[in-house]
């Protein structure tokens, strides 16, 4: 990863100088609104952009229906979700090749069923003798290899996206992606890569050591399993770097500054919403009123 250093870029319309925030490869003249693109952005070795499939107003309208349902927010933060709160910004995310080859053990169970004899009271208070089939299973512990072959797992590339938050927001249709080029992120903020190789190499690997986990408990046959141990190497292939369309509401709430992302393909809403003071004392009278209620009630009052 290239240092960050703010770079200057000549508009080809008007001639003013703009300056690029360190973190960005993409904005607009802030004179004539032109789109700029570095000229070094190519550098980057990017290869895939997925345009916006859903425009602001579309978003807008995804961010108002989440608030809606957001409803210990408060009031000034639910009103959130015009178009004019939305900024569309290209974010960079690795898209990473493995193949994972594990060994395991496990305790397999198989289900048997054998016939029980009772005795119980019948309804006019006799004693009878009933039977019944119980379940019971049997355990064979057995060992064994898995090898999984995984493509396009995402990393986010943005240290300003948490890699929980990037996971929350996919996924991303990757098939919609096209070669880069600067006509499809000219007009639009998009961000260099600010996560460095090995950090994300690490996610990579803690991500696919994860689905390898899912994909071996998955591929175990049997009624049941226990003390399943899965050991996983884990060798990355290829990787290829993405921008892919997110749509950014940022707002401030007594002094803190929150926001919510919205996938620009889907619509899938992600981010934190303060709670309401007065909504959440509410709620907590509430609920002791509610159980004052049910105690007189049944008279342990």
């Amino acid at each position: 990863m290239e240092a960050l250093t703010k770079k200057s870029v000549q508009c080809p319309q008007c001639g003013a100088q703009v300056d690029l925030p360190p973190t960005r490869i993409s904005t607009e003249c802030a004179f004539c609104e032109s789109p700029l693109v570095e000229s070094t952005a190519q550098k980057l070795d990017i290869d895939r952009v997925a345009p916006f499939d859903l425009s602001a107003e579309q978003a807008a309208n995804r961010l108002r229906s989440e608030m809606r349902g957001r409803w210990m927010a408060p009031e000034e933060v639910r009103k959130k979700g015009k178009a004019d709160d939305l900024e569309g910004v290209f974010l960079p995310f690795w898209a990473y090749d493995a193949e994972a080859r594990s060994s395991y053990s496990v305790d397999i169970g198989l289900h048997y069923y054998e016939t029980q004899t009772y005795t119980t009271v019948n309804s006019k208070g006799k004693r009878v003798t009933r039977t019944r089939r119980v379940q019971k299973t049997e355990w064979h512990p057995i060992e064994g290899t898995h090898v999984g072959d995984y493509r396009d797992q995402l990393v986010s590339a943005s240290t300003g996206l948490p890699e929980d938050e990037a996971n929350q927001l996919e996924p991303f249709d990757l098939g919609l992606c096209q070669p880069y080029n600067e006509a499809l992120i000219a007009g639009w903020p998009a961000e260099r890569p600010t996560v460095t190789d090995a950090r994300a190499d690490a996610t990579a690997r803690a991500e696919f050591i994860q689905l390898e986990d899912k994909e071996v408990a998955a591929f175990l046959l049997g009624d049941g399993k226990r003390a399943l141990q899965v050991n996983t190497d884990v060798t990355l292939g290829e990787t290829e770097l993405f921008l892919l369309p997110v749509w950014i509401a940022r707002y401030k709430h007594k002094g803190e500054i929150f926001r919510l992302l919205v996938n620009g393909q889907t619509g899938e809403v992600v981010g934190l919403t303060p709670v309401s003071l007065p909504k959440k004392a509410g709620l907590i009278l509430l609920g002791v009123a509610l159980t004052i209620g049910v105690l007189l009630y049944t008279g342990v009052l």
